[in-house]
C-alpha cells in the first residue's frame, strides 16, 4: 500500500511539471510574439526623445 501511495505522488508531482513546463513554454512564445511591437514602441519614444522637434505638436 505505501508503495502505490509512492507512485500515486510522484504520478501527480510528474503531472504538475509538465503542466509548468507547458505554462512557462506558452508563456515564452507569447512573449517572443510581442516582442516586435514592443520594438517599435520602444525605438518611437527613444526617437521623440531624440528628436523633440520633429514631434511638436503630434501626440
Amino acid at each position: 500500500m505505501p508503495m502505490l501511495k509512492l507512485l500515486r505522488q510522484q504520478s501527480l508531482r510528474f503531472v504538475k511539471q509538465a503542466r509548468a513546463l507547458y505554462q512557462a513554454a506558452a508563456q515564452s512564445v507569447k512573449l517572443w510574439r510581442q516582442q516586435p511591437g514592443l520594438d517599435a514602441l520602444e525605438a518611437e519614444r527613444l526617437d521623440r526623445i531624440r528628436n523633440p522637434s520633429k514631434y511638436l505638436g503630434k501626440w
